[in-house]
């Protein structure tokens, strides 16, 4: 390996620690700005840096297991990230400045696997990740044993360059018509410009046949339960979105998709801003029409005011990839809250 390579992978892992989920200030955020150029890379690029030799063992289908995964939830096999995968020998110049980098690497000198976290080396905004082991048989463990975090650190960190741009440019009317119906904004794509306003409940769309954005925001009473229930959530929003999504015939509505009575939803619990919410990702159709396609959603719990409150976003393009759609929709749920009182 080149002298500058091992420099650079000491750099990363020696910085990893102190670093490692570190919440970047303002101020940082605005010099940071002035001194980097603007990264590159195309929506959900994933530039893999990995040791040759690395490369033609079985270490390889670990590294792919994980970097070509599919977006849980979709009727059709999209993988996660668009992949451009180099040798550590070939890291140059020309590719400091992606936005996403992983790096995986085998270094005696280490004690333990490490995952390392920087952020904003060479181009604002980034994510650099390095995975290190001190031999083989442990970083193939490692690897296994931590896919998913290293699924999750990559998607929310290419998620949140999108939350940052849909901070300077969003649409007004959705957040404006939310706050005016529930009393919270949300930052959406500026192409949403419809909207439909109900008793606690907001939908903003596209209304086109291709790439159709939707949000949806709603809430209802809190039972007092921190436990999600699955099949409560589904009941909930079938009945939300049967009442204020109806279709062209009084027999038509959006509901969540089934296969033998059980609703095709994958739920967890996320930690998002420091904070707990549950995660559902599943299909919707419209009852007796052609149409349908993914959601996902955000459910919150406001102890205070005894409301489950849920963010959906939703995709309608049945003849393209939807992957990147959906990153829209869930950058722009993220960026759900009530305004701040003066």
């Amino acid at each position: 390996m080149k002298k500058t390579q091992q420099l650079h992978y000491a750099k990363q892992v020696v910085l990893a620690i102190a670093v490692l989920f570190s919440i970047t200030s303002c101020d940082n955020v605005s010099n940071t700005k002035k001194t980097l150029v603007k990264s590159k890379g195309l929506p959900s690029e994933l530039l893999v840096v990995v040791d040759r030799q690395l490369w033609q063992t079985d270490l390889r289908d670990s590294i792919e297991n994980i970097v070509e995964a599919q977006v849980p939830g979709l009727m059709q096999a999209e993988k996660m990230f668009r992949i451009t995968r180099i040798f550590s020998d070939n890291y140059e110049r020309s590719y400091t400045t992606m936005h996403s980098k992983l790096f995986v690497h085998v270094d005696p000198s280490v004690k333990k696997p490490i995952i390392g976290i920087n952020r904003n080396v060479t181009a604002y905004p980034q994510i650099e990740l390095t995975v290190t082991a001190p031999n083989p048989d442990q970083l193939r463990e490692y690897l296994h044993r931590n896919s998913a975090k290293i699924q999750d650190i990559i998607a929310d960190a290419q998620i949140e360059m999108r939350v940052a741009q849909l901070r300077k440019k969003y649409s007004k009317k959705v957040s404006d018509d939310l706050r005016k119906t529930l009393g919270m904004t949300i930052r959406v794509p500026e192409s949403l410009s419809a909207t439909k306003c109900a008793k606690e409940f907001l939908w903003g769309g596209t209304n086109l046949n291709q790439k159709d954005l939707n949000i949806v925001v709603y809430r209802y009473d809190w039972d007092g339960s921190n436990e999600f229930d699955p099949i409560r959530y589904v009941s909930k929003r079938d009945s939300v979105m049967k009442i204020n999504i109806p279709g062209e015939r009084a027999d038509q509505w959006m509901e969540t998709v089934r296969e033998k009575d059980q609703p095709l939803v994958i739920c967890r619990i996320r930690n998002i801003d420091n904070k707990q919410v549950y995660e559902a990702r599943g299909l919707w159709q419209v009852r007796n029409a052609a149409l349908g396609g993914p959601f996902t959603s955000l459910v919150r719990i406001d102890s205070t005011a005894r409301k489950v409150i849920v963010a959906e976003g939703f995709v309608y393009s049945p003849s393209t990839d939807k992957r990147d759609l959906l990153r829209q929709m869930e950058a722009a749920l993220r960026t759900l809250e009530k305004p701040t009182t003066k």
